[in-house]
């Protein structure tokens, strides 16, 4: 005698139907409902659904009673394959994003989920991760496999939870500069948490996708909404993104790794680069700058498209080379890429050159250049620049200098 097994699956082989039909005997009608279903809450875990599709098969379910839909007794199998082969489908596009999270109440998984549906729609594969369910070892090779990873957080106490803290810890040791970034987040009164990983990914020159989202108590529709343009808006940067880069040529992961180790004991001096363009002042951090000449003196530096090559790149372009100083946190106001919307000189001290282009008064030095020569090298622009004009801001201190453990990113 066989025993009829039922397992209550939740929103496993769910279907978001209400009706008084107790089993799925016109299951074939329900086919575009389930599909619908496991795109809007399962798509973005698909590792973790197969581990869950492999634990019922060993128990020998017979019917599954989820929280939403009829019973699943006629299509039983039929509705287990489905579930594989969309999990498969999730692993067939050409990028990838891990999502990152911890929920108290729910409501930072549900802009979680939002995120991901538009990462989703947008062709992006995404690996959404509860960081309270997670090992460390879980969290670790997803970062290391991904494009780029998105981070949430609610807010308790002031603080972000333990484990988000953990999670932290193991993107800014593991994940390589060039991986686009994201920050969201709920709380109820303060958000700190939220605040904590912007500043520790912008300090760490991380760039970001998308707006930081800040979500007070529960999301609206209108909000989720946005945390969905969201996700669609980091899916187009990281494919722009990775279209600017280069393929390397064919060689061995042994021999790429030793390669970009050799390559990043080249050190260079940590400066902010600043421009000026109709009144509207940039910057960017950098660590590609050289002396090229004596006479007259002057300086190469490497710049990427996304940075203000646009505006460094032509004979008579101006700038000015901020040397700055060790021990003074000037760098996390800047990034490597380009930058728009925030006033990133707001709680800086500045003063103008004579060139238009603003001077950190908390620099250690500064030089005014002007662009003589321009190159296309591989990924970059290289730039030879006249100095025009130079400056020691203080005659104590070090140049702040930048070491890296790769060649293959800043």
């Amino acid at each position: 005698m066989k025993l009829n097994i039922l397992a209550k699956t939740d929103k496993f082989f769910g279907e978001n139907i209400c009706e008084d039909t107790l089993f799925d005997e016109d299951w074939k009608k329900l086919d575009a409902e389930r599909r619908y279903y496991f795109e809007c809450i399962h798509a973005s875990q698909a590792k973790q659904v197969e581990v869950a599709l492999d634990k019922l098969t060993a128990l020998g379910t017979r019917y599954y009673a989820p929280a939403h839909g009829p019973v699943v007794r006629y299509s039983l199998s039929r509705f287990t394959y489905d579930y594989r082969q969309w999990c498969q489908g999730q692993k067939l596009p050409e990028f990838s994003v891990a999502l990152l999270y911890a929920s108290a109440y729910g409501n930072t998984a549900i802009v979680a989920n939002a995120i991901a549906q538009g990462l989703i729609q947008n062709g992006i594969n995404v690996e959404s991760i509860d960081c309270e369910l997670a090992d460390t070892a879980e969290i670790t090779r997803l970062i290391e496999a991904c494009d780029g990873f998105i981070i949430g957080s609610p807010t308790l106490g002031g603080h972000a939870p333990t484990q988000i803290q953990t999670a932290l810890g193991i993107v800014l040791s593991t994940a390589a500069k060039t991986k686009l970034a994201g920050v969201f987040g709920s709380y109820g009164w303060s958000g700190e948490a939220i605040d904590l990983l912007e500043s520790k990914l912008k300090d760490a020159n991380y760039g970001l996708g998308f707006e930081t989202i800040r979500v007070r108590f529960s999301p609206t529709a209108e909000v989720l909404q946005q945390c969905a343009t969201a996700g669609a808006t980091f899916a187009q940067t990281l494919k722009k993104t990775k279209k600017l880069r280069v393929p390397r040529q064919a060689v061995t992961e042994a021999q790429v790794d030793r390669t970009e180790q050799a390559v990043g004991r080249i050190v260079g001096s940590l400066c902010v680069v600043t421009t000026c363009d109709q009144n509207t002042h940039r910057g960017i951090l950098t660590s590609w700058v050289s002396q090229a000449t004596f006479n007259p003196p002057g300086i190469m530096i490497a710049i990427s498209q996304e940075q203000n090559a646009d505006l460094m790149r032509h004979p008579g372009d101006k700038f000015v080379l901020n040397i700055l100083k060790e021990g003074r946190n000037v760098r996390r106001y800047f990034s490597r890429r380009r930058t728009s919307g925030d006033n990133q000189f707001a709680h800086l001290s500045t003063q103008t050159a004579a060139n238009g282009c603003l001077i950190l008064n908390d620099a250690l030095a500064y030089l005014e250049c002007t662009v003589q020569n321009q190159l296309e090298c591989g990924d970059r622009w290289l730039i030879y620049a006249v100095v025009d004009k130079g400056e020691m801001l203080t005659n104590d201190g070090m140049t702040a200098i930048e070491h890296r453990k790769s060649g293959s990113f800043y």
